[in-house]
């Protein structure tokens, strides 16, 4: 164990005075947190509508504020001062009763909101349609959350992906940057020829990074909670084993890596192209909604797909498939093999 220490704390001193590393493992995941935490974070957003009065405007109005109290509704003394509060976002979508029907006004630049205002329009204009007619809707549309946590946004999703991630990409540095690197200049070998067993500079930089990736994980789950407001319910023992299993499947892929690219900058470089790659594919960036068909399958083999819902699960967020359990302990036992099998050959002698 004392063999082990002096490997962790001469580690320490190397890792703290390499920026890319800190800035790599330690300050981009929660430079992430925060960045989603203000695009996605905090309350959700009303939706603000604008009319125009006057006319058969009163129809419109008495029916938006019967049937649709969450949009909050601004009037306008004209067309033309509609179109440019439309323009300058001062309102989400204008309507505008004309020749006894619906006129859309939109904001071309609103891409991913448009189709959700164009929705709105539709089901205002049915319920006008059904009021026109004397008749009451038969359905009434109402939001439920479903999930464990009332009240969760996407970001709420996007925090426990984002802990995987830190430890799973400090595992995959830990190897394929850090130990490829001593393998290459020939560090590992020589210390076999010195009273130090292998299993303590393996352990040494191994658990380096494995407290690396806990604390960064530790601090996303802080910031999001002080920061943006973000509740969770947190299942201790179910949230230690996917973080381990992202730690220990970190160092395996990162082991896998250098196996195929022999010096330590290509490693480095192909392990963080496929860190960032399984990210935009396993629904921790962007919601799976967003990708195509074959694309959300791809997803859902890679294991940060688990790993993410195995940590979303354990901090209560949602509940799990029964698959994500058995794939993240498959991915750990095959990260502690791939990692022993390679420290096995970067340390036997010549």
């Amino acid at each position: 164990m004392r063999s082990s220490a002096a490997v962790f704390h001469a580690q320490v001193r190397v890792f703290l005075r390499n920026p890319v590393d800190l800035f790599v493992t330690v300050f981009l995941p929660l430079a992430l947190v925060l960045l989603f935490g203000f695009i996605w974070g905090g309350d959700e957003k009303p939706v603000r509508l604008g009319l125009v009065p006057g006319g058969g405007e009163e129809l419109l109005l008495r029916v938006v504020a019967e049937e649709f109290p969450e949009l909050v509704r601004r009037t306008y003394p004209g067309v033309q001062a509609l179109e440019e509060a439309v323009a300058r976002r001062e309102v989400d979508f204008g309507l505008v009763w004309a020749d006894g029907g619906l006129t859309l006004l939109l904001s071309q630049g609103r891409v991913q909101d448009n189709p959700n205002f164009e929705a709105l329009a539709r089901r205002i204009s049915r319920s006008l349609e059904l009021r026109q007619a004397g008749v009451s809707p038969p359905v009434r549309a109402a939001r439920v959350h479903v999930g464990r946590l009332s009240g969760a946004t996407w970001y709420t999703h996007i925090v426990p992906g984002l802990m995987a991630v830190a430890i799973l990409q400090a595992g995959v540095f830990a190897v394929a940057g850090r130990l490829a690197g001593m393998r290459e200049r020939g560090i590992l070998r020589r210390m076999v020829a010195t009273p130090l067993p292998g299993w303590a500079v393996l352990g040494g930089v191994g658990l380096l990074r494995m407290v690396v990736g806990f604390a960064t994980a530790a601090l996303n789950f802080f910031l999001a909670q002080a920061v943006f407001g973000v509740v969770f319910s947190v299942n201790t023992g179910l949230l230690l084993f996917y973080a381990l299993a992202s730690g220990l499947g970190g160092m395996g892929l990162g082991a896998a890596v250098t196996l195929l690219a022999k010096r330590p900058g290509s490693a480095a470089a192909l392990g963080s192209i496929l860190v960032q790659a399984m990210l935009f594919l396993s629904g921790i960036y962007i919601p799976f909604e967003f990708l195509p068909p074959g694309l959300r399958v791809l997803g859902q083999v890679l294991p940060a797909y688990h790993l993410a819902q195995g940590m979303r699960a354990a901090l209560g967020v949602i509940e799990a498939k029964p698959s994500v359990f058995p794939a993240s302990l498959a991915f750990a036992l095959f990260g502690l093999l791939a990692f022993l099998l390679f420290g096995h050959l970067s340390l036997r002698p010549e």
